[in-house]
């Protein structure tokens, strides 16, 4: 259904990236998963994924910082990020993500169908 569409899942909430990397291999897409966006880089240049999702708050390399690394290194590749946010600033960190080129933001919790929309209407975009 979703042919080779790879996606780096990036996230330091080791249950949630786990529940996200069955749910999007259970639908077709090629996953590779990282806790940290040091590693998360360096899976980048390997893996080269079409689609990256990353959480904005982690230690060492946020979300933001992430991004903005992605970009240098492949401008055209699509990225989701997604945060609940640290003590009520997700929606700021969305905003900045948003205005620092995320080709889609989520405001976590969501749900695993907006999700899949969202992965869905980058693609097209693509």
């Amino acid at each position: 259904m979703n042919n080779d569409v790879k996606i780096l899942i990036v996230d330091d909430n080791t249950q949630f990236l786990s529940m996200l990397n069955e749910f999007l291999s259970e639908n077709d897409y090629i996953v590779e998963i990282s806790d940290n966006g040091s590693d998360a880089l360096k899976k980048f240049a390997d893996f080269i994924p079409d689609i990256v999702l990353t959480d904005i708050v982690m230690p060492d390399i946020d979300g933001i910082e992430l991004l903005l690394n992605i970009r240098k290194i492949n401008p055209t590749v699509k990225v989701i990020v997604m945060s609940g946010g640290n003590r009520g600033h997700a929606d700021a960190y969305l905003h900045m993500a948003d205005k620092l080129g995320a080709n889609a933001i989520l405001n976590k919790p969501f749900e695993l169908s907006e999700l899949i929309q969202k992965i869905k209407k980058i693609q097209v975009a693509v």
